[in-house]
């Protein structure tokens, strides 16, 4: 948009020194039809100057973006050229620029997705940056690291984005904070025998009762460490599991079965003790790092209940990312994008052969 503003400035300015010249050539009224001649030549000459620079630019910025595609791409020649030309023609039928998209297929490259893959890639991580309100890198990165993290299928993954989507909707968190903190804990998830989509509940449970991003992942972080350390708990850690009448073994295999209710149970043991006894377990058990984000969770057992059930239940998320972006993509601004789009993706094939 920068570029392209420029490029306007200069057609203004040049606009302005035609009606200067025009100006001039009416107060000498001198050879009128020689002037006259002259000025037709110079107009055209600004014009076609013009029409020449703004698809050149916007071919070469495409270029650009391409050549960070072509750095990270594994497949053929030819299966090259059809992503770029994919490329184009996806950035006619979704609301974001051709050289936007490309850079989501570069993060999708690079995190090793298979070439059949890039472009369902590509137009999954673009909705979801439309659902969610970010940016085309942003979006891309987030997806290809959610995929990595969480070793997932780009079927899965698209599922975990609607269960982010449907949790952003139905509590006070936002979807993007949700996704952050699902990136920021990735594949401990698997460590701590938790499902991405339980690691989206809690952190949307979390993040709705006003703690940062960064503060709830880390306290999930170490709550999980802490659940699954069995023999390698710290004398402390199992002193506290013995007071709560629980056993750190015990609880480290049952996180291996069932996650999310091994974690209730223990949440719930902790909210049943006196109140000024409960920091001090939340401490010894999971860190002073922790009692931020995980003691306000003994007093909302029941949102993070509720929404355990909400990522649980497939009739409830499913479709939700396609139905937030049908709903975005439907504005007037995504329309007059998808027009915008549509004109530049005409003038990079100009700019080509330019």
């Amino acid at each position: 948009r920068a570029r392209y503003s420029g490029v306007t400035d200069e057609l203004n300015r040049l606009t302005k020194a035609q009606e200067k010249l025009n100006r001039v050539e009416e107060l000498r009224q001198k050879n009128a039809s020689v002037r006259s001649t002259a000025g037709t030549v110079l107009g055209g000459t600004v014009a076609t100057g013009v029409a020449m620079v703004v698809p050149v630019k916007l071919a070469i910025d495409f270029e650009s973006s391409m050549a960070d595609v072509e750095k990270v791409f594994s497949g053929t020649d030819s299966q090259f050229k059809a992503i770029n030309t994919e490329i184009l023609k996806m950035s006619t039928t979704l609301p974001m620029a051709a050289k936007d998209i490309a850079n989501i297929v570069a993060s999708g490259a690079q995190s090793g997705i298979a070439v059949g893959e890039l472009t369902k890639f590509a137009e999954t991580a673009v909705k979801m940056g439309v659902a969610f309100d970010i940016g085309a890198e942003e979006s891309g990165q987030a997806m290809a690291e959610m995929r990595t993290a969480f070793k997932m299928s780009q079927d899965e993954v698209t599922s975990l984005a609607d269960k982010i989507n449907f949790l952003g909707n139905s509590t006070p968190a936002a979807a993007k904070g949700i996704m952050e903190i699902v990136q920021r804990i990735g594949p401990l998830g698997e460590v701590g025998g938790f499902a991405s989509g339980s690691i989206a509940a809690l952190g949307a449970t979390i993040r709705g009762m006003g703690v940062a991003e960064e503060v709830a992942a880390t306290g999930i972080k170490n709550m999980m460490l802490a659940l699954v350390a069995g023999e390698s708990a710290t004398k402390n850690q199992k002193a506290a599991y013995n007071d709560l009448g629980l056993d750190s073994k015990k609880v480290a295999q049952d996180m291996q079965k069932d996650a999310e209710g091994t974690t209730l149970s223990v949440l719930k043991a902790i909210s049943k003790m006196d109140k000024y006894k409960q920091a001090a377990m939340l401490k010894e058990l999971f860190g002073s790092e922790s009692l931020g984000s995980i003691a306000p969770l003994l007093t909302n057992m029941q949102a993070l209940e509720e929404n355990l059930g909400k990522v649980a239940d497939k009739s409830k998320y499913a479709g939700s990312m396609e139905k937030e972006y049908a709903a975005r993509a439907a504005t007037t601004a995504n329309n007059i994008q998808l027009a915008k789009n549509a004109m530049a993706a005409l003038g990079i094939t100009i700019g080509n052969v330019l």
